[in-house]
C-alpha cells in the first residue's frame, strides 16, 4: 500500500512540474494582453550638452496569466536618437525576441546625449521607446531630455583682471584667483562645481548679481539619489569658497550658495580693511560651517544663512556686522554644532572680538540654546577682547536679565509658541525641503529697529520692508498659498 501511495505523489508531482513548464512557455497572442510601465514618461532635467546622462530605469510588468514575447524594441528615432537602452541586458536601437513571462517583468535602462546646440537657450530633446508584441499590439514610453550648453573650466587660475560671461559653467578641480587679480561673475553666470572643487581665492571676487537672475554656486549633478530627493538638496557635492590671508575687498550680492562642504571661508587676514561684503543672498545646506570668519572684517546683510552640519555662522575674532539676517539651524544629515558661535581665540591663539553686530535679525533653530559664546579671559593686556551685541531680534539662547549686551529681545522659547521651526512657512525633514518665510504667527514680525531697517528699504524677495515696526530677519511677513 506505501509503494502504491509513493508512486501517487511522484506522479502528481511530475504532473505539477510538466504543468509549470508548459505555463512558462505558453506564449499568448491574445491581442487584449498588454504590458503595465513602471513609468509611461522617462525625463532628465537640466542636463549639460556634451556630458552623458545618469541612467534612469524602469520596469515592464507582464500580469497576465500567459507569457508575453516582445517581438521588437526600438528607438523611435532609431541610430540618430541621442537616447541609449539596454533592455533586459540588451543593448542597441532595435532590440529583437524579448520574453516577459507570466507574472514577472524586465528592467529598460536609459541614458542620453546631448549634442551643443548653437545658442544658450535650453534644448529640449524627446524620442519613444516602442514595444511591439508578437500579438501585434503597439505600446510606447515617453522620453524627453532638457539640456543647455555649459563651458569647461578645468584647474583655471585667474591671473590678471577676469569677467567671466553671464553663463553656466562646469568647474573642475579648483578654480583659483591669484594674488593681485581679481574675478568678477555678473548677473546670470552659474558655476556647476564637480566633486571636490571649489573656489580659492588669494586676489578679489566680485559676484554681482541680481535678483531675477543670481550668481549660482552649486554642485554639478543633475539626478536624484531618490526619487523624492535631488542630489542639489543633499549636502557636500562640492568644496566651498575660500577667501585666503591675502584676499581683500570680495562681494557677494544676489548669491545662491548651496549644499557644499562649507560655504563661505575667510581666512584670517588684515583685520584693518573689509575682507567680505555678503548681502542679499542665500547660503544654505553644508556639511561643515555655512560661513567662517576668522580675524576679518566682514558685514552681511538682507541674507539667508540655513542648515549647516556645523555652525551655520562662526565667528573667530574680527569685526563682523550681520544686519536683517535669518540664520536658522534644522540640519538632520548628522549631529550638529549650533546656529552661531562666537570665538576669541584661534587655535590657541588671540583672536579678540572687536565687534559682533547683530540687529533685526533671526537667529534658531531646533536646539535650546542656539548661540555659543566660546570666551577666554585674556587679561588686562587685550581688554574689550569679546564685544558682541544683539539688538532687536528674535533669539534661541539664554541670557541673563541684566545683560546689557541683548537689547530689545524677543526670546524663542521651547515651551512657548512659536519655536523655531515654527516661525517658517515649511521645514519638512522628511524630504529635506524648507521655506524660511515668515509664518503669520511668528513672533519676530514687527519687532526690527528703524535705526537699522531705514537703510535696508526692500527685503530678499525685494518686497517694500517697512520703516516702522519692520519683520526681524531677511523675509518680512507675506500671506502664502
Amino acid at each position: 500500500m506505501y509503494r502504491y501511495i509513493k508512486y501517487l505523489f511522484v506522479l502528481c508531482a511530475l504532473s505539477v512540474f510538466v504543468a509549470s513548464c508548459s505555463d512558462d512557455t505558453d506564449f499568448s497572442s491574445n491581442p487584449d494582453l498588454r504590458l503595465s510601465f513602471s513609468s509611461d514618461t522617462i525625463s532628465f532635467d537640466t542636463l549639460f550638452t556634451e556630458t552623458g546622462s545618469p541612467t534612469s530605469s524602469f520596469l515592464a510588468f507582464n500580469r497576465s496569466g500567459s507569457s508575453l514575447k516582445i517581438s521588437d524594441v526600438r528607438l523611435g528615432g532609431g541610430s540618430s536618437s541621442p537616447f541609449r537602452v539596454n533592455v533586459d541586458g540588451q543593448h542597441g536601437y532595435d532590440i529583437r525576441d524579448v520574453d516577459v513571462r507570466s507574472k514577472d517583468s524586465i528592467f529598460i535602462f536609459v541614458n542620453v546625449a546631448l549634442d551643443r546646440n548653437d545658442d544658450d537657450l535650453p534644448l529640449m530633446v524627446s524620442d519613444s521607446l516602442v514595444f511591439t508584441l508578437e500579438s501585434g499590439v503597439v505600446q510606447q514610453v515617453q522620453l524627453v531630455a532638457c539640456g543647455r550648453n555649459a563651458e569647461r573650466l578645468r584647474g583655471v587660475c585667474f591671473e590678471a583682471d577676469t569677467v567671466l560671461s553671464p553663463i553656466s559653467y562646469i568647474v573642475y578641480d579648483s578654480l583659483v584667483v591669484a594674488p593681485g587679480a581679481s574675478l568678477t561673475l555678473p548677473a546670470g553666470c552659474e558655476l556647476y562645481f564637480h566633486a571636490g572643487a571649489g573656489v580659492q581665492v588669494y586676489g578679489s571676487l566680485k559676484a554681482l548679481g541680481t535678483k531675477d537672475s543670481p550668481v549660482l554656486f552649486r554642485g554639478d549633478r543633475t539626478d536624484n539619489l531618490f526619487d523624492y530627493l535631488p542630489y542639489d538638496r543633499v549636502p557636500g557635492q562640492w568644496k566651498g569658497i575660500t577667501f585666503h590671508a591675502e584676499s581683500n575687498s570680495n562681494i557677494l550680492n544676489w548669491c545662491d550658495i548651496h549644499s557644499a562642504d562649507y560655504g563661505v571661508h575667510i581666512v584670517s587676514g588684515d583685520t584693518t580693511v573689509q575682507r567680505l561684503n555678503l548681502v542679499n543672498s542665500k547660503l544654505c545646506n553644508f556639511s561643515g560651517n555655512a560661513l567662517e570668519s576668522e580675524n576679518a572684517t566682514m558685514t552681511v546683510e538682507n541674507s539667508l544663512v540655513a542648515n549647516a552640519g556645523g555652525n551655520c555662522v562662526k565667528v573667530v575674532g574680527g569685526s563682523v556686522q550681520f544686519v536683517h539676517c535669518t540664520i536658522a539651524n534644522f540640519y538632520v544629515w548628522k549631529q550638529r554644532d549650533v546656529a552661531l558661535a562666537l570665538h576669541n581665540t584661534l587655535q590657541g591663539t588671540v583672536a579678540p572680538l572687536r565687534k559682533a553686530l547683530f540687529a533685526n535679525c533671526i537667529i534658531t533653530g531646533s536646539k535650546n540654546d542656539e548661540i555659543m559664546g566660546y570666551f577666554y579671559e585674556l587679561g588686562d593686556t587685550m581688554p574689550n577682547a569679546a564685544n558682541y551685541r544683539f539688538v532687536s531680534s528674535l533669539l534661541n539662547t539664554r541670557a541673563a536679565e541684566d545683560d546689557t549686551n541683548f537689547v530689545d529681545i524677543i526670546w524663542d522659547e521651547k515651551d512657548v509658541y512659536p519655536f523655531a521651526k515654527e516661525h517658517f512657512a515649511l521645514i519638512d525633514n522628511s524630504v529635506y525641503k524648507y521655506d524660511f518665510h515668515l509664518d503669520s504667527l511668528s513672533t519676530a514680525r514687527g519687532i526690527a529697529s528703524k535705526e537699522y531697517s531705514q537703510s535696508f528699504s526692500l527685503d530678499l524677495d525685494c518686497m517694500a520692508r517697512p520703516i516702522e515696526s519692520a519683520d526681524a530677519g531677511c523675509y518680512i511677513y507675506t500671506p502664502r498659498p
